[in-house]
């Protein structure tokens, strides 16, 4: 049995003992006669019908429900027409009746406009003249005094269809907002990591390409650089595919590296030759209380940073990041000292990706971005961030 049915099996076992109950309450009321079977026969038609209709709703066949539809509600009719004037045989039949009901409300929930129309107005039809063919209210103490119930059946099955119909767009609308703000994270680390990587491996060959003649050991060392610099990146990548690939693998329980140790190693392999950078703390500053939100946004707003000034200040000499608290927020600071314009290194294009992520990061913890070049020169990236 597919995975699907087995799933299902409990409601579609539910939903088939009710029919067989409904199917055998017509048989002990109808009388033995061909308007008797008919009646029976119908019910099975609408219960069958029904059982059919959901399968092409689930499978997108949108006409085959339509047509099953239509089927069911002629069928109601032409029995109709055969018990009107039957003085003898004064049933609705109930198996019928919560058939057309339940294809009524499957149309209205389910059903695209065209084929919604088409549904419904017959199967509406059909049940309102169930009401020719049924015993007279005041039989029923339960009902009496309910002469439009054959009309208010179908108009609340209407309206239940209707509701569904609206329960459905509003999870489809929170599924795709979520799918879209898992995309966008993605797109984020993804550029984040990608950037960082190949920024620096770029850089180290650039550098080396120019330093290969006159200095052959600074240039073997950066070419070590570089070599080790890739083996990271795709560990970080393989790291990040493995997450996708195996949500619920033992990648997804593996030890996070807590955000300062990460900081700390992010500045500490950043220097390049005739670079120096570090990190300077305030010491009330402690990533054991941070969110996990806002200790990978800390970590993505220094890795952008340290990768812009790789990218752009091709004069720096001194990159300083600075982490400190004020008040409630949170302080994070990358600056350097590159002088003259921050113009891109010939082989890279400004993409713009970076400041975008960064700041969709920011404005989702309620924090603010800044960046630009400071009056002593070089240039500064200056985030600050609600702690909580």
């Amino acid at each position: 049995m597919p995975l699907t049915l087995l799933r299902r099996a409990p409601e579609t076992v539910a939903a088939a003992f009710v029919g067989a109950v409904l199917m055998v309450l017509d048989a002990g009321v109808v009388s033995r006669s061909r308007i008797g079977l008919a009646v029976v026969a119908s019910g099975a038609l609408a219960l069958a019908t029904a059982a059919g209709s959901m399968s092409a709703y689930r499978s997108g066949r949108q006409a085959m429900a339509c047509a099953l539809s239509v089927t069911a509600a002629a069928g109601s009719l032409l029995t109709t027409s055969l018990v009107d004037h039957t003085v003898l045989q004064r049933t609705p039949g109930w198996a019928e009746l919560i058939g057309l009901l339940v294809l009524l409300c499957m149309a209205c929930r389910y059903g695209r406009p065209l084929p919604l129309t088409v549904s419904a107005v017959p199967l509406f039809v059909a049940v309102a003249r169930l009401a020719d063919r049924a015993p007279a209210l005041s039989d029923l103490p339960l009902l009496e005094g309910l002469d439009q119930l054959f009309t208010l059946l179908p108009v609340s099955f209407v309206l239940l269809g209707g509701y569904l119909r609206t329960e459905d767009s509003r999870r489809q609308a929170t599924a795709e907002r979520v799918r879209q703000s898992e995309r966008l994270d993605l797109a984020r680390d993804l550029h984040d990591h990608v950037a960082h990587y190949v920024t620096a491996m770029v850089v180290q060959a650039q550098a080396g390409e120019h330093t290969v003649g006159r200095d052959p050991a600074v240039a073997r060392q950066l070419f070590s650089n570089i070599e080790r610099t890739g083996q990271e990146g795709l560990v970080a990548m393989g790291q990040m595919v493995r997450l996708l690939r195996e949500p619920g693998g033992p990648g997804a329980s593996a030890p996070v590296t807590p955000a300062l140790r990460a900081i700390e190693e992010l500045v500490h392999r950043f220097p390049a030759h005739g670079q120096h950078a570090w990190l300077d703390k305030a010491r009330d500053v402690d990533s054991s209380d941070w969110s996990p939100q806002l200790a990978k946004s800390v970590e993505r707003l220094v890795q952008e940073g340290l990768t812009n000034i790789r990218k752009h200040a091709r004069t720096a000499t001194a990159v300083h990041v600075m982490l400190a608290t004020d008040a409630d927020r949170l302080i994070v600071r990358v600056r350097d000292n590159g002088t003259g314009p921050h113009r891109g290194r010939g082989r890279f294009r400004h993409s713009g990706f970076g400041i975008i992520g960064l700041s969709e990061r920011v404005a989702e913890l309620g924090g603010e971005l800044t960046c630009g070049p400071m009056p002593e020169g070089g240039w500064e990236l200056t985030a600050s961030l609600p702690k909580t």
